[in-house]
């Protein structure tokens, strides 16, 4: 019996060491995770945590108040006009955190004044991760001005609000983001899976002799997957509607995205199928291709609070701009975000397009 055992676990090492792809991604997979995991999350990244403030004040206490915020080395100031609309900037921009300093900001620190105390707005996003991170260093710094110039008393205090409409609950806010990665595995890996397994079994051979091209078939396959992917939407949203009482909906733009990176997406499966030899090795090389997407693009941590090289990585990523577009769309209500997204998802859709019936091949190899 050992021996019998011992042979055939010899026979499944030569048979994992013939497969030179199982090999690769058995090795390789483990590796882009620990580095994309690594450059997340290890210290002294340089990420900082955007935040945006309207300085109604402009005074001398205003502009120290701001400068204890860049201290802290973890916030990033950017400043928004005293003239500017909030709302529409806010629709415009999508930003994760907006903090308006008052008009009266100045005066309540003026000793004698009949209205000592100020009040400072922080709109914020709540899917973000960061959200807690910049809401407790805006808390400390004002904590330090009371204690500092009032001995303790409350001058200032914060009000905190969330960016987005009231009419949605917490988890509207991460609805964008699983349609997109939703869009992005199921097209991604069936592609690849359909495309290995009908090369394996011969069936391309036979397409061939059929007037069937190889564009008509990836045309196929992407419409096949669209509405696959809108079977699993309807699904997300019938279980977030019946449990969560989720108040999103599809608006045009949202459709034309998830319509446009599907087609994306199939394409990019098709492209990587076009390397993978074996149908076991399918999946990992799949998982090679969107997991580094899944975490860099802004789906799950905010890009800003990663290094500057991988927020330079997360803007070739296709992922970033379906998962940026649909949550202008769907949350923020920002048609010109949302259209510039659908922009570019469509360019990338039709370049990936052309390559992955470019690189297809139906002969055996």
């Amino acid at each position: 019996m050992p021996n019998r055992i011992l042979s055939t676990l010899i026979s499944s090492v030569k048979m994992f060491y013939r497969s030179k792809s199982s090999v690769f991604w058995t090795i390789a997979f483990p590796v882009i995770l620990i580095l994309i995991f690594g450059a997340i999350f290890s210290g002294g990244n340089g990420g900082k945590y955007n935040i945006h403030i309207q300085d109604l004040s402009d005074s001398q206490m205003s502009h120290k108040f701001i400068e204890a915020l860049n201290q802290s080395e973890v916030i990033n100031v950017i400043d928004v006009g005293k003239d500017v609309n909030i709302s529409e900037y806010i629709r415009e921009n999508s930003p994760t955190a907006v903090l308006i300093i008052p008009s009266n900001f100045d005066s309540a620190f003026i000793p004698g004044a009949t209205n000592n105390t100020t009040q400072l707005k922080l709109m914020i996003d709540p899917t973000s991760t960061s959200a807690n991170v910049i809401t407790s260093i805006v808390i400390s710094v004002s904590d330090h001005f009371n204690l500092a110039i009032a001995q303790g008393g409350e001058i200032i205090t914060l009000e905190r609000t969330d960016i987005a409409s009231e009419q949605f609950n917490f988890i509207d806010f991460f609805l964008p983001g699983i349609i997109a990665l939703t869009t992005m595995t199921t097209t991604i890996f069936w592609t690849v899976d359909i495309q290995s397994r009908y090369r394996e079994n011969g069936i391309f051979k036979k397409l061939m002799t059929t007037p069937l091209t190889r564009m008509e078939w990836l045309a196929t396959q992407i419409l096949w997957q669209l509405v696959v992917v809108f079977i699993s939407i309807a699904t997300i949203l019938v279980v977030g509607i019946a449990l969560y009482d989720v108040e999103l909906t599809l608006d045009p733009i949202a459709i034309l995205i998830i319509i446009s990176s599907s087609a994306l997406f199939s394409s990019m499966g098709m492209i990587l199928a076009r390397f993978i030899k074996e149908p076991e090795t399918a999946g990992t090389a799949a998982n090679a291709i969107t997991f580094p997407m899944m975490f860099l693009s802004g789906t799950f941590f905010p890009l800003e609070t990663m290094p500057e090289y991988l927020r330079a990585v997360a803007q070739v990523l296709p992922l970033t701009y379906v998962s940026d577009g649909l949550r202008d769309a769907m949350v923020y209500d920002n048609i010109v975000g949302a259209t510039n997204s659908l922009v570019v998802v469509v360019i990338l859709a039709m370049i990936f397009f052309l390559i992955g019936v470019a690189v297809s091949r139906w002969k055996v190899e």
